[in-house]
């Protein structure tokens, strides 16, 4: 029970900083102050790197003056969100840190699957033999069916995208497969 508590402290303590930045102390960064919100501190690199960010999700902001003014009051809105959720301690709930376990174990699952997603496209093809056999089954469903030109790369994507599936759905049986796993069947059956 204390290693979760101490992961999920440490897991909502990284989420929190890395979502809403921080403060430094040194120099440098004081003179590039843009935005102080009661304790805290918003320098010019942090709104920038923020801001291209959300440009990146969004496409409603612009690097306009009103859009970058538009911004940074989201931003003051926010911080003073959490320094209130703070001050009411709701960041040490247990309803908070079972929330957050669950993003960080969603978002960590969402990240490995892409990799190995990206890694097995990296090794596998689709060959013209394969299309071709595709392109007959469907056309021999269908009487009035497309000529293959014209949904080649269509029928390439399809089997290209139902083969990365298979071998994640393989990759995942194996993982379960060489696992040490220990199940008690009195508790499911209860």
């Amino acid at each position: 029970m204390f290693r979760r508590c101490t992961i999920i402290t440490i897991i909502s303590a990284t989420l929190l900083f890395l979502l809403f930045g921080c403060s430094s102390d040194n120099k440098a960064d004081k003179a590039n102050i843009i935005a102080k919100i009661n304790d805290f501190q918003l320098t010019k690199n942090e709104f920038q790197k923020k801001f291209i960010k959300e440009m990146e999700y969004s496409n409603t902001y612009k690097t306009t003056s009103e859009a970058k003014n538009k911004f940074l009051q989201t931003i003051i809105k926010k911080e003073l969100l959490i320094q209130e959720a703070k001050k009411r301690g709701i960041d040490k709930k247990k309803e908070f840190m079972s929330a957050i376990e669950r993003y960080w174990e969603a978002t960590l699952i969402k990240h490995l699957m892409e990799t190995k997603s990206r890694e097995i496209l990296q090794i596998t093809s689709v060959s013209e033999n394969e299309i071709r056999q595709k392109y007959q089954e469907m056309k021999s469903k269908s009487t009035n069916f497309p000529a293959f030109n014209e949904i080649e790369k269509d029928i390439a994507k399809e089997l290209l995208a139902l083969k990365k599936t298979q071998a994640l759905n393989r990759w995942t049986k194996s993982l379960y497969d060489k696992a040490d796993i220990t199940i008690d069947s009195g508790f499911i059956t209860e």
